[in-house]
Parts: structure tokens; C-alpha cells; sequence
């Protein structure tokens, strides 16, 4: 595999060009952007530059400094890609993605006769449907961690005043608000929100909005924990003209951060198939950090102001990516499956090199799959986590052994719930009995497994075991990629 580890070139320093070819299909690529793959922020303080390839695939691509060693790639209708600086020696290969998913979001804003909207649609518009390099949106969130393959649109923005107040406990009027907004949208004809099936994703329209987000005014309970604010939530509500019919709906306040958006837009992509990992408030520890329908979705998190406001720049701009089994096999049911190539181990042990899942698919697979034999259904994943794009999330700036490397986790798909979470992903804390670091927290403390992956070097723990699963990092090549080897037997 070492055939693999090219050439390093010689550190940049900012004023230098980083150039390169990109091609697709052998042939080459025009019009593809390429930036730096700066860690995402809300709001960023400075513009980052990125070109387009030429006729030729070829680029240019100015220096910054503090830029950091990756290149994006992307065009639509393949692949998105993040490439190391390992690689920038060599003509960079896109593969055309089975399709595309362009789906409109219909954002309806409420005001209530005692509260009204505070934040400018610009605001939101930025944090939902931002495009620039390095700007932490929900479409980069989703254009990234599908790989190319879901793109977000601005469909609408509409305004509507409701008649009544949600009261001191706001969170117990969410299916009243719910079931309100959609009476408002009985007679308006929705069909240009409608592009696909928002079970399975397919490219089909099914009557329903493909994304209906509504946003009241004032401050998420998430980040607050305060009873008098509103908690974001994703709601599949029977219709009140019918009721046999279900639509998704999204509702969040106006000052929601990123991680909350995209954590609830999941719920819905899916109708619901993609369920909560995290368990209450002190119980046993579940995905943690590690992905974004557990406490990932707080990942960038700078402080913890909750008295103070806004919370958009500071606190969960960054949301970890989801790990392989949310990609493959919940989101739309399976939908992206294709985006993470995976190995199934049938025999009793496996040896080879895992692609950083953060990467478009390639030769090499991103996750390994081994059955519990423990529990029918149940099975271990293994997959390799790195700092890159949206995982680039810290807490409180903190790094060290752990942060990045193998993840291993227990998934359990019979505890899915379409209520109470019950926590069907462990992942396996590669420095247990370490304690819990200081602030800045989650909300209510939530366990965050920020030192849980595995690795080689000073510091880290390279094996593990659970059950009658055993397993190894045996190298790292300068790509980010790890050889990795794991074995079945006696406990």
C-alpha cells in the first residue's frame, strides 16, 4: 500500500499558486470549483477565494495563509471531493454521481400578536442556503456530507401572522403551531416545492413540500435549555383537510444555530427513518461527537453564552458529519448508499486500508462492516474520521489523541424509535476512564466522546476489542487513510 503514499510536496507559504488538472471520466472537466477546504464558519470573517477549471481541467489557485492543506472539488452532477495535499502532485478524478437530488425549501416565517420577527431574512437566508467557501449553511452541510449528491434551493420565503400565542411552555403548543401553518397552505398551490419523494428520495414528486421549514421568533431551548423558548423539531403531522396524509415539517426559532437545522432536517429526509442517537440527559453513552444525530450536531462550539445571544457564530456551526450507517442505509432509506463503499467481513479476520469518510467513493472502502454475533441484526462499523470539512468542528478548540482517526462502533438498527431515543450506536471509547473535559459543554453536559477514536502514535491506543471482535490500526499513510485489521474469535 505503500505504492500509494506519493510524493510530499514542500510546505506553501501564502503569495504561491497551487495549480492542478481535474478530470472527469479520463476527460477534462470545465467549470469546476476549486477552493481550500477551510473549516466551516456561520458568517465568516473573510472571503476565501476559489476558481473554476478551464477548458483544459486546468487551475490556479491562489495561496491564503493559514490555508489549510486540502483542496474542494466540485461540480454539479459528480462527486464532491476533498484532497489531500498528498495527492495535489497528480490530475484530480471526478466520477459522475447516479443523480441528483435538488430539492426547494418553502421557509415560512410566523409572527404571533405578542412576538414578532427580530432577525432580517438575509440572516436566514444565509444560514440555511450559503454557498461561499468556507461559509457553514445548511446546503454546504448537505452538498458535502452527500457528496455532491443533495443540493438545497431557496424556494420561497412566505410570511403569515398566526392568531394566537404559544404561551409560557411554547414547546407544548408545537403541534397546534404545526397543525395551523399547514390549514394556511391548504389552498396555495405547492407544486413547484415538490421535486422528489421525501420517503426515499427518488426524483418523483409525491404531493407533499420537499422541505417545509417554519421559523418563529426567538431563542432555541436547545442552546437555552430555558422552558419560556421554543426547541427546534421536525414533526410528521397528518394533515388537517386529510388526515390520512403526513407531512414533514420543520419548526425552529428564529436565532436556531446550524447544527440544530441540519440535525432536524435529517428527521425529515425520510420521514423520520433517521432517527435520534443521543438518550436523556445522564444516561449511557451513545454516538457522542461522533455524529450528527447525537451531540455531533453541536460540533463548533466557541462558548457557552446562553444568556446573552445571538448563538449562530459561536455555537454549533460546525455539526459533525454522519457516520457511515446514517448515510448508507437511513437517509432516505438507503438512497446514498453509494456514497460510502463499504467491505462486509464474512470471514474471521479482514486486513486493509479505509479512505477517510469525509472522501468521495473511491477504490478503496470507507467502512467495515462485522456482524455481533451477540445479537441477530447487530454489527460492528469501523470508518475513518478526520478534521476535514464540516468535522473540522472543535469544542472549545481542544484537539489531541482520539479527536480523529478509527471509529468504532456497535449498532443496534432494532432500537430505531419514531419517539423516545433509545440510543441504537455506541461508539467505542478508545480512552476510557478519561474524564469528561471542562467548559465549554453541550447542553446539560451531554457526553461528548471527543477522545474516542483510535490510532497509531505517541498518545494514542492503536487496538480494542468488544465481544469477540478484535481490531487494529496498523498504519497511516500521508493521505489520511489507515491499514486496519480486524479479527473474529473467542471473547
Amino acid at each position: 500500500m505503500r505504492a500509494l503514499i506519493l510524493a510530499c510536496l514542500l510546505p506553501l507559504q501564502a503569495g504561491d499558486m497551487v495549480r492542478g488538472r481535474v478530470l472527469g471520466e479520463g476527460k477534462p472537466l470545465i467549470g469546476v470549483k476549486v477552493c481550500f477546504d477551510w473549516p466551516p464558519r456561520v458568517n465568516p470573517v473573510s472571503q476565501h477565494p476559489s476558481v473554476r477549471t478551464d477548458a483544459e481541467g486546468r487551475f490556479s489557485l491562489p495561496m491564503s495563509s493559514g490555508a489549510p492543506g486540502r483542496l474542494v472539488v466540485e461540480k454539479e452532477g459528480w462527486y464532491r471531493d476533498i484532497v489531500p495535499e498528498a495527492e495535489w502532485g497528480r490530475d484530480i478524478q471526478l466520477h459522475p454521481v447516479p443523480r441528483v437530488v435538488k430539492a426547494p425549501v418553502l421557509v415560512v416565517r410566523v409572527d404571533f400578536p405578542d412576538q414578532t420577527s427580530e432577525v432580517d431574512d438575509e440572516v436566514l437566508r444565509r444560514l440555511f442556503f450559503g454557498r461561499a467557501p468556507g461559509e457553514g449553511s445548511a446546503a454546504s452541510y448537505f452538498v458535502e456530507v452527500s457528496k455532491g449528491l443533495q443540493w438545497l434551493e431557496e424556494g420561497a420565503i412566505l410570511r403569515l401572522r398566526c392568531p394566537f400565542s404559544l404561551g409560557p411552555e411554547p414547546d407544548e403548543s408545537r403541534e397546534k403551531l404545526a397543525q395551523w401553518v399547514l390549514s394556511q397552505l391548504k389552498d396555495l398551490n405547492l407544486s413547484s416545492f415538490d421535486h422528489i419523494n421525501n420517503a426515499t428520495g427518488a426524483p418523483q414528486p409525491d404531493g407533499k413540500p420537499d422541505h417545509l421549514w417554519v421559523v418563529i421568533p426567538g431563542a432555541p431551548r436547545s442552546v437555552t435549555t430555558k422552558s419560556k423558548d421554543f426547541r427546534p423539531t421536525s414533526l410528521l403531522q397528518p394533515l388537517p383537510w386529510a388526515k390520512q396524509h403526513r407531512w414533514s415539517i420543520m419548526l425552529m426559532p428564529e436565532d436556531v444555530v446550524l447544527g440544530n437545522v441540519v440535525h432536524e432536517a435529517l428527521h425529515a429526509m425520510g420521514e423520520h427513518r433517521v432517527d435520534d442517537f443521543y438518550l436523556e440527559c445522564g444516561g449511557p453513552l451513545t454516538a457522542g461527537i461522533w455524529d450528527v444525530m447525537d451531540v455531533g450536531m453541536y460540533r463548533g462550539w466557541d462558548r457557552h453564552h446562553p444568556q446573552e445571544g445571538p448563538w449562530r457564530e459561536d455555537t454549533a456551526y460546525s455539526p459533525s458529519q454522519p457516520m457511515g450507517w446514517t448515510r448508507a442505509d437511513l437517509w432516505y432509506r438507503g438512497a446514498f448508499k453509494a456514497t460510502v463503499p463499504t467491505v462486509k467481513v464474512t470471514t474471521s479476520s479482514w486486513e486493509g486500508w479505509l479512505d477517510p469518510l469525509a472522501r468521495a467513493p473511491g477504490d478503496l472502502p470507507q467502512r467495515v462492516i462485522v456482524p455481533d454475533a451477540r445479537k441477530k441484526g447487530c454489527f460492528f462499523e469501523l470508518s475513518v474520521r478526520r478534521p476535514w470539512g464540516f468535522d473540522a468542528g472543535l469544542v472549545g478548540g481542544r484537539s489531541g489523541p482520539g479527536m480523529e482517526g478509527l471509529v468504532v462502533a456497535r449498532i443496534d438498527p432494532s432500537l430505531l424509535s419514531d419517539d423516545t431515543p433509545r440510543g441504537p450506536v455506541r461508539v467505542i471509547d478508545a480512552h476510557p476512564g478519561t474524564p469528561e473535559p471542562p467548559a465549554p459543554r453541550f447542553p446539560c453536559g451531554r457526553h461528548e466522546l471527543d477522545d474516542a477514536a483510535f490510532n497509531v502514535g505517541a498518545g494514542e491506543v492503536s487496538e480494542g476489542k468488544e465481544g469477540a471482535l478484535r481490531w487494529e490500526v496498523l498504519d497511516v499513510d500521508t493521505a489520511g487513510r489507515m491499514k486496519v485489521r480486524v479479527r473474529l474469535g473467542r471473547r
